[in-house]
């Protein structure tokens, strides 16, 4: 007997045609391409190697993934919902708002500030909603993995070849036609999870597997020239990662033909890295005479007495870095443990920009500045992630995709930003929640094995 409720159901349901997932496809383009504006009207250009704003608005490099956003999830808003991403980001706003309340006595341009430091927080968080709302496409070449390696085609290569002509080992911003902002702490790391995203997703297809093979030697370039200990920190640990699913896959030839290519690359470069002024005051011999320099400078060590005691043995093998890492936890830890309203609320102003950046580590800075409140959504999406991990590896345990994005989004959460901000700076923060919201996403976005006319 035909069922008329099913009969409404479908034909109330809007099934998206390959139309609507092209159209995906060229949001998520814009959206992953690292283009930068500034307020100011022009678009970043700035071929320094350090950029500082100088905490002006008008100057601050802002990605086009900020407005293209916006625009993905109107557009996928009629497709789907995400009541776990809206319900997130509602209750981190909410809570950071009623703390900027509470906390701020009075109006003054430390509030303005603090409403400004809010717009940082929460506007990269809107990309959780856009990852949990991406439909995934049978096609492999309009996938998000595929159009993340085309951006990286365009941009890894070029950044390269830019590096060797301008005669600069380490890891040049400048493009001709834009500049990169944070292209040295921010953007390997992300850069290189969506490469080995699309080594754990785009194996089937031949034109990405000759994409992917090809790209390899410049990410190792890349990673050699960028000086970031995290992201070869990453590399390893996804290089071991990426080899063992695709062995599971039965794509071992694949598999190590790009760790190889890619270490191959790494290896190529890092010598002429390591001739670099700025490789020997981070790890070279300068490193010792560079880290005392710099901490008596960030007064940890005060004394030439200090200086026999066990602290600071234990900081002289330390790079200098991490040195730096301990003086900014120390005074955000403190501030943080002020008073009771501060522990609960935050702190009604900013520190000296100058002195204290930030406190190199997400949650401790989103503690500091919005109080423990604001953490509590943080640690239930957390939870929730791990409930839907359990959950999903259980489905899809040979879903090598699936498995790539578990270990990067760890990674992220986990590491990432405990030793930086990542999740408040407007491009890779965007980058991280989108993956998150990906992984978020229901369990039918992961195309399971036995389904007909799916692959993984």
């Amino acid at each position: 007997m035909y069922d008329l409720n099913k009969q409404k159901e479908a034909a109330t349901q809007f099934v998206p045609g390959r139309k609507m997932l092209v159209v995906q496809s060229a949001v998520l383009f814009l959206f992953f391409f690292p283009l930068f504006f500034q307020l100011s009207g022009s678009i970043f250009d700035n071929p320094e190697m350090k950029f500082d704003s100088q905490g002006q608005l008008t100057q601050l490099p802002i990605p086009i993934a900020a407005i293209v956003c916006f625009a993905g999830i109107a557009l996928l808003l009629r497709l789907d919902t995400s009541q776990l991403g809206m319900g997130f980001i509602f209750a981190i706003f909410i809570a950071m708002f009623f703390a900027v309340i509470i906390s701020t006595e009075g109006f003054s341009q430390d509030e303005l500030a603090k409403f400004i430091l809010l717009i940082q927080f929460i506007l990269p968080m809107f990309a959780l909603i856009l990852g949990a709302l991406y439909i995934r496409p049978k096609s492999e070449y309009l996938r998000f993995e595929a159009i993340a390696l085309y951006v990286l085609l365009i941009i890894v290569p070029g950044e390269v070849i830019a590096t060797i002509t301008s005669g600069s080992a380490l890891l040049t911003p400048y493009l001709y036609a834009f500049s990169l902002y944070q292209h040295l702490q921010y953007l390997p790391v992300i850069f290189v999870g969506f490469y080995f995203l699309s080594v754990a997703s785009l194996f089937k297809a031949r034109i990405l597997r000759c994409m992917v093979i090809f790209l390899a030697p410049f990410i190792g370039v890349y990673v050699s020239a960028s000086l970031s200990a995290l992201t070869i920190l990453l590399v390893a640990i996804v290089s071991l990662a990426a080899i063992w699913l695709l062995i599971l896959q039965r794509n071992k030839r694949f598999g190590f033909s790009v760790i190889v290519l890619l270490w191959v690359g790494f290896a190529a470069h890092y010598p002429i890295m390591q001739s670099n002024p700025t490789y020997n005051l981070k790890y070279g011999d300068e490193r010792v005479e560079n880290m005392l320099k710099k901490v008596k400078r960030l007064k940890i060590i005060d004394s030439e007495q200090q200086e026999s005691s066990l602290r600071h043995t234990f900081l002289y093998l330390l790079p200098g870095n991490i040195i730096e890492r301990f003086y900014y936890w120390e005074f955000y830890g403190k501030g943080v443990l002020e008073s009771p309203k501060k522990f609960f609320f935050g702190h009604s102003k900013r520190p000296d920009r100058n002195s204290y950046p930030s406190a190199h580590n997400y949650y401790l800075d989103l503690i500091y500045n919005f109080g423990i409140i604001s953490l509590l959504p943080f640690l239930y999406l957390i939870f929730q992630t791990i409930k839907k991990c359990k959950a999903g590896m259980s489905h899809h345990l040979g879903c090598s995709n699936f498995a790539m994005l578990v270990l990067l989004v760890s990674f992220y959460v986990l590491i990432d930003n405990s030793l930086k901000v990542s999740f408040r700076q407007p491009y890779p923060g965007m980058m991280i929640f989108f993956l998150w919201g990906v992984l978020l996403a229901k369990p039918s976005k992961f195309e399971a094995k036995n389904r007909p006319g799916t692959s993984q």
